[in-house]
């Protein structure tokens, strides 16, 4: 009689790291408990194109619904008020902008696409730098470029909602940041500050923050959070300057 065959797998190697958790579970595991999605990212593979692949699709699904809830006249309107804000002249007319508003909108969503693509390696680098510079950080960079990807999903959040509310007011011009304290009308180097601290933006550096520490078996990350959000501030501010600066060469020439 012969013996039944059995079916081995064989058990993975002694001190081998686990596979990271699937995307479903490590989206809903960074907004909730953040530091079990983190702690994946330490050893072995760190996984970082998913939640860019659900952050390009959020976008282009806000810009698919977009004409059913905010006409394209809209549209034009808030181009041109911001264009002449930035100091442009020789703008077109609501009626031409309007004829042209799927080119501007196909220029932005490709732009959208690749900022959501390069963002994690840019704020991965910056991550690297400032743990691995200035706090002794030894992790690898695609584990900063891990944590990144998945705590900037924060920032797609906030664009999801913000959006959401743009279409349910029919407001191109709505906004949650920190500017609303100045006034609607609100303009110049503050405001471009205040526009950077949102719910979101605020959440996301703290997840950047705890998402470094945790890959790098540190306990502490107020500090890392303060600097991140001072040079967030410090971009905000310079970039600011730089709008004001270029409208007020367009107004003088």
């Amino acid at each position: 009689m012969n013996a039944p065959v059995t079916e081995t797998v064989a058990a993975p190697a002694p001190g081998a790291p686990p596979p990271p958790a699937p995307l479903a579970s490590r989206i809903a595991d960074t907004f909730f408990t953040p530091t079990r999605v983190f702690e994946q990212f330490r050893d072995g593979s760190a996984p970082w194109i998913g939640p860019v692949l659900v952050s390009v699709a959020v976008l282009v699904l806000l810009v698919a619904l977009r004409p059913l809830f905010i006409s394209n006249r809209q549209f034009a309107e808030f181009f041109l008020q911001k264009a002449a804000e930035m100091g442009q002249q020789n703008l077109p007319s609501v009626d031409e902008m309007e004829a042209r508003v799927w080119l501007q909108v196909g220029i932005g969503a490709f732009a959208g696409v690749f900022w959501l693509v390069i963002r994690p390696l840019l704020v991965g680098a910056i991550l690297a730098a400032l743990y691995g510079l200035l706090l002794g950080g030894r992790a690898p960079y695609r584990s900063y470029v891990a944590v990144a990807s998945h705590a900037l999903l924060v920032s797609t959040l906030g664009f999801l909602v913000v959006g959401a509310l743009q279409f349910a007011t029919g407001r191109v011009d709505l906004a949650l940041d920190a500017s609303l304290l100045l006034g609607p009308d609100a303009r110049g180097v503050a405001a471009s500050v205040l526009r950077a601290v949102t719910p979101f933006s605020l959440w996301a550096t703290a997840l950047l923050a705890l998402g470094g520490a945790t890959i790098n078996r540190k306990t502490g990350w107020l500090g890392a959070a303060s600097l991140l959000l001072a040079m967030q501030l410090a971009l905000a501010a310079a970039g600011g300057l730089i709008m004001q600066m270029m409208a007020a060469k367009a107004g003088g020439s």
